[in-house]
């Protein structure tokens, strides 16, 4: 498995890898995906196999299988988001990370979230102006 960070600045460079053991001509060990991760300490959020479909591997051994990160606050705050978020535009993972990297709790973000607020910079504005936060 490659690991790829969902920062920009990365520029899509493998930033860990992580051996199956399996073979590249045999079928991908999609069963230890998660425990593989789970071994590093990685909480894999997976994506649905449309969007899978929807970008389709570079190669015959690639494919996307989902985001992961050590943080269990973003993947909380992720799965809160899976119904919410447009994965089309924005992949859960990467919005919860935004907002816990902006310091705001899970419970917190998600109301900003679900009221249609979907970047910390923009809520922090609203606060300033109007000095509340949804409920």
């Amino acid at each position: 498995m490659e690991l790829r960070s969902a920062d920009d600045a990365a520029l899509g460079r493998p930033v860990e890898w992580i051996c199956s053991g399996v073979p590249t001509e045999q079928p991908a060990p999609d069963r230890q995906t998660a425990a593989l991760l789970g071994e590093r300490g990685l909480l894999l959020f997976p994506v649905s196999p449309v969007s899978a479909v929807d970008s389709p591997p570079r190669s015959r051994s690639r494919r996307l299988v989902g985001y992961v990160t050590r943080n269990r606050e973003v993947f909380r705050l992720a799965m809160m988001l899976r119904d919410v978020v447009d994965a089309g535009r924005d992949h859960p993972m990467v919005v919860a990370a935004r907002w816990v990297q902006a310091g705001y709790p899970a419970d917190t973000a998600a109301r900003w979230v679900i009221s249609g607020v979907h970047w910390p910079k923009v809520a922090q504005s609203i606060s300033r102006t109007s000095s509340r936060v949804p409920s």
